[in-house]
């Protein structure tokens, strides 16, 4: 698959041709659909808003379509692209901030002007301790064989495994003379093998040719496959918003899978959230992904811990899942077991890469989507100085880039799944059945390419059209303090999105049952 060029791009024609794919069109709702603003709005060759702004609007749509089939009351749905570049990473002023302080942007950038907020708990913004600072995060390690290649230490776990397989000592300059030691192709299969997460950075072409970025490339971007009959389940009466009666499980570790629930709650759904027993989170990024939704503590290796969950499983509509590999299998609820206990449930699983293909069993984050796709060889220029190492890769000799949003797959995927979630809960009522709805990072990061690249990354302020404007915001209390962020990205005219109150709980606190 290719990467586009950004020339002659229609959001509105790309907005029904993302739709189509999932047998959808924008008058689904009965109302109108616009899009506001346009890119690029940040430095990147890269539609980065346009990304966020298809998938969540194509999930809110589809609530709005919901909630006309329940009470035959149309809307119109409309999304800021200006505002909706927050959604990428609701972190994004301070990393720009942050590269200014370090000289990689100049203090009189205009397009850093641009972006004011940021996200805070009690006038603060909570830190990620093993993320910021990580000699490991978004670094292009040069190999011996004169390859590039990323690796991710994004949990302690994960950053012992890389420094064990590299012999290495937690500082960059280590881990640089580590890595180039190996041959690129080499240490990517050791980390894979050691169950440590890295990957190469590969040109498109190279992604294309792959076994696994064929495998992807053949499947849609939301994937919804029916696996199994049975009768149609009608609405709940007299609905308060899109989404309500809808029970979720949500058996996610942040970031992508849980802004699925997190979307689902936006949209009336009542979530609960499964904490993995033992499992390491960011405060940071569990603050902004787990809103909307209650929290519980199960050791699924435990049996009194399983049948607690296996007890939810007979009310629940929607289980969602983000385990690496067939993880959740060996637990006991994977699809076909979660659809024998349930029939008529929507399950979806949230991949890096595939779910049954070459590296089903491979782990890896936002970072390596990228990574391996091409997108980062695109953003970054490109590689022909390195030869038939990089064939086709681009025209500068600078090194692989991530998007200034550092992170671009986790938030955007969320969506996807949201809108795979809901698409197949309409397809529920009408034609009964059980879904698998199965999303994949790096499926994602193959999308964006067929979008459009810019020939550079330069921004023109002066143009309203390119100039970020505040977003709206909403503030409330929780366990946390007083959490001040961003209001749900899409609006409806009608229903608008919101989470209930408290926005945050405590993670873990919440007992095993539904409330409803």
């Amino acid at each position: 698959m290719a990467a586009a060029q950004a020339a002659d791009f229609n959001i509105d024609r790309a907005f029904t041709a993302f739709l189509a794919d999932i047998g959808r069109s924008p008058g689904d709702a009965g109302g109108g659909v616009s899009f506001t603003g346009a890119d690029p709005l940040i430095h990147s060759r890269f539609r980065i808003a346009t990304s966020m702004a298809l998938p969540a609007t194509a999930a809110a749509l589809g609530a709005a379509a919901i909630w006309k089939d329940r009470t035959g009351q149309t809307q119109d749905v409309a999304i800021d692209l200006r505002e909706a570049l927050y959604g990428v990473n609701p972190l994004i002023t301070l990393i720009m901030q942050h590269r200014v302080m370090v000289g990689a942007l100049p203090a009189d950038d205009p397009v850093v002007a641009n972006f004011s907020f940021v996200p805070l708990i009690n006038d603060r913004w909570l830190q990620a301790p093993v993320g910021l600072g990580n000699p490991m995060s978004f670094v292009p390690f040069e190999t011996k064989d004169g390859r590039f290649a990323n690796i991710t230490g994004a949990y302690p776990h994960l950053y012992d495994r890389a420094l064990n397989v590299l012999k290495a000592t937690p500082n960059r300059e280590s881990i640089a003379a580590a890595v180039r030691t190996w041959d690129a192709e080499a240490l990517e299969d050791a980390l894979a093998e050691n169950r440590a997460v890295g990957a190469i950075h590969r040109s498109t072409e190279e992604w294309a040719a792959h076994p696994e970025g064929r495998h992807l490339g053949a499947r849609p971007l939301i994937d919804i496959v029916k696996v199994a009959d049975s009768p149609p389940v009608p609405w709940t009466p007299n609905p308060q918003q899109p989404l309500s009666g809808i029970r979720a499980l949500s058996l996610t570790h942040v970031i992508a899978g849980s802004t699925t629930a997190r979307t689902l709650s936006e949209y009336g759904a009542e979530v609960l959230h499964v904490v993995r027993d033992q499992s390491f989170e960011h405060e940071a990024i569990w603050t902004d992904v787990n809103v909307g939704m209650r929290s519980t503590l199960l050791n699924l290796t435990q049996d009194p811990h399983k049948q607690a969950l296996q007890a939810l499983l007979p009310q629940t509509d929607v289980f969602i899942e983000g385990f690496s590999g067939r993880g959740i299998e060996r637990l006991g609820f994977g699809v076909d077991e979660v659809v024998r206990r349930k029939p008529g449930v929507i399950y979806m699983s949230m991949r890096c890469y595939s779910w049954d293909g070459p590296w089903q069993d491979r782990g890896g984050f936002d970072m390596e989507a990228l990574t391996v796709t091409g997108f980062t060889l695109l953003e970054g220029g490109g590689q022909p100085s390195l030869g038939e190492n990089y064939p086709a890769a681009g025209t500068s000799t600078t090194a692989p880039a991530f998007p200034p949003t550092l992170v671009l797959n986790d938030y955007v995927a969320g969506y996807l799944g949201a809108a795979g979630v809901i698409e197949a809960l309409r397809r529920r009522a009408t034609e009964g059945g059980s879904y698998h709805v199965r999303i994949s990072l790096s499926r994602a990061a193959m999308w964006y390419q067929s979008l459009g690249v810019f020939p550079n990354r330069e921004v023109d302020v002066s143009r309203p059209e390119h100039r970020m404007v505040p977003p709206e915001t909403i503030t409330g209390t929780t366990c946390y303090g007083e959490v001040h962020r961003l209001a749900p990205l899409v609006k409806l005219s009608r229903t608008p999105g919101r989470w209930p109150a408290p926005l945050l709980r405590v993670r873990g606190g919440d007992r095993p049952v539904w409330e409803s």
